[in-house]
């Protein structure tokens, strides 16, 4: 298949599973709110912030052998695939039993990160050791998924976990109005993991058989690639797990669990929309890897500015929604104002998200081209300066320190960096453009940020269908606006042209059928 018809195929079944899970996570978040209460919902976003600390185990492993599957996978050479694929089942193997002794080594030591006693009905020590458990199973499938990855196949992987997903829902959700048990909430969690593990290994053995079996040793020069792109890769988990990992413990260590229960619930809400950049991004890894592979840096350019474009329009419309919609949806969602944070704090939330955001269509390319090791120092200078500059302004500011850490950190460090390396590197050209559209994106989003909130302060806040309106009116302005705004833009345009042709295939297809 081409790497459009890839592109298509993976985004589809992307945005099924995006929907799906979202409206499944809301649905088992509130059954939690409801019936399990904050203390365990903050448990649960302290326990998952550490667990990608333990994480960094990996090392970056699995993002270097991937990116050195592009190559002989274009050319044919299933050999060396199979080698690849040899070494990352080896390597997760023994990062899984790193992981399981450093988490059992931790677990006496967990209350540390906690300020006050939780009052809940469970063993916390418990708790974490299955926390632990299901950490460490998803390593066993590992290089399975990668191969999925690397063959522009992701979408096989998104519709197993989109059925595991659903029916485990629908299970934990039983679990806790018929029993109120959380070790049995979680321990089937720990079940459908393992399940899903062992399908994605049965579906890749049998739609790629050939990679199966001995192989033979890797050459030294494609060893010293990896090695030298986990050294760099290493840096990046680092500096990525202290930025976007550390604001639970600091709120939980300082706070306490309650505020981050409150803040669990804007995150969850977050996060969902975060799923949403990465399956666009997943769709577009293996064919973006591809097209690096064996394309030359003109037609890479242009494509990365469609795709740059994409990124920004769909960053600029949901910060905006979250600007304009946090506050009411949590008070209606939750019942009441008791998981309310404070408009200041909503506001830095929704400008953390955009500049985090802003750097997707970059980070793809930029990774898909290799240049791990030409920008190994960023993410450690991002990691010290978010840490340090959080727990100050934390002592100043409360919980708005911590996330003002977070923003600063990051225009000091990637907003400049990723994209002069990928200009510099793969472009071959000045990146002082892509700066100057930043600026004027920036400038577009908080004007129609701006103008969304007034139109939308007149609907007062109440029920379900205030909130219902206020949705659809936020929505319908902001996407209006944003489309003036660029109506000039020719990414716009063949963004409008590249959209009618997805839909009218997929019309042609079904007409067909």
């Amino acid at each position: 298949m081409t790497r459009t018809q890839n592109v298509k195929r993976n985004l589809v079944f992307n945005t099924i599973k995006f929907v799906s899970q979202l409206l499944l996570r809301f649905i088992l978040r509130t059954a939690l709110i409801y019936v399990m209460g904050a203390e365990y919902i903050g448990l649960n976003g302290l326990f998952s912030n550490i667990f990608t600390f333990l994480n960094l185990a990996e090392l970056g492993i699995g993002s270097a052998i991937v990116f050195s599957m592009y190559k002989p996978i274009a050319n044919g050479d299933l050999e060396k695939v199979k080698s690849l694929q040899n070494l990352y089942k080896k390597f997760y193997l023994i990062i899984a039993l790193v992981i399981l002794v450093v988490g059992g080594i931790l677990t006496p030591f967990i209350k540390i990160f906690i300020k006050d006693e939780v009052n809940v009905n469970i063993n916390i020590y418990i708790l974490f050791l299955m926390y632990l458990v299901n950490s460490v199973v998803g390593y066993f499938s590992a290089h399975k998924r990668s191969l999925l990855l690397a063959y522009q196949r992701n979408d096989i992987e998104n519709k197993i976990n989109t059925v595991c997903t659903f029916i485990l829902t629908i299970i934990q959700i039983a679990i806790l109005f018929l029993f109120k048990n959380y070790y049995a909430y979680f321990a089937v969690n720990i079940v459908f993991t393992i399940l899903e593990c062992v399908v994605i290994h049965l579906v890749a053995n049998k739609y790629y058989p050939e990679i199966n079996g001995n192989a033979k040793p890797l050459d030294k020069d494609t060893k010293k690639e990896i090695s030298k792109n986990m050294a760099a890769l290493s840096l990046h988990k680092i500096g990525s797990a202290v930025v976007f990992s550390t604001d639970n413990i600091l709120i939980s260590s300082l706070f306490g669990v309650v505020l981050l229960g409150a803040y669990s619930n804007y995150t969850l809400i977050i996060s969902s929309l975060g799923s949403l950049f990465l399956l666009l991004t997943n769709a577009l890894t293996g064919s973006v890897g591809n097209l690096i592979a064996s394309s030359d840096k003109e037609h890479i350019y242009k494509k990365f500015k469609q795709i740059n474009f994409i990124f920004s329009f769909l960053t600029a419309f949901c910060s905006i929604c979250l600007f304009v919609l946090f506050q009411p949806f949590i008070k209606v969602w939750t019942g009441g104002g008791d998981y309310l944070l404070s408009f200041s704090t909503v506001t830095l939330l929704c400008l953390s998200f955009y500049f985090t955001r802003m750097r997707n269509g970059v980070g793809l390319f930029k990774d898909c081209a290799g240049l791990f090791w030409q920008d190994r120092w960023k993410p450690i200078a991002e990691a010290v300066v978010n840490l340090v500059v959080s727990i100050i302004l934390a002592k100043f500011m409360g919980i708005n320190g911590v996330f003002l850490g977070t923003i600063i950190s990051t225009i000091i460090a990637p907003f400049w960096v990723e994209p002069y390396l990928l200009f510099k590197h793969v472009f071959k050209k000045s990146s002082w453009q892509y700066f100057k559209r930043y600026i004027l994106d920036f400038v577009i989003t908080i004007a129609v940020a701006c103008i969304t909130f007034f139109i939308c302060s007149f609907i007062p806040e109440g029920g379900i269908w205030l909130l219902i309106a206020r949705f659809a009116v936020a929505g319908v302005c902001n996407i209006t606006l944003l489309v003036i705004a660029y109506s000039w833009s020719s990414e716009l345009k063949e963004t409008f042209i590249l959209i009618k042709k997805v839909i009218g295939d997929m019309f042609k297809r079904n007409k067909n059928k």
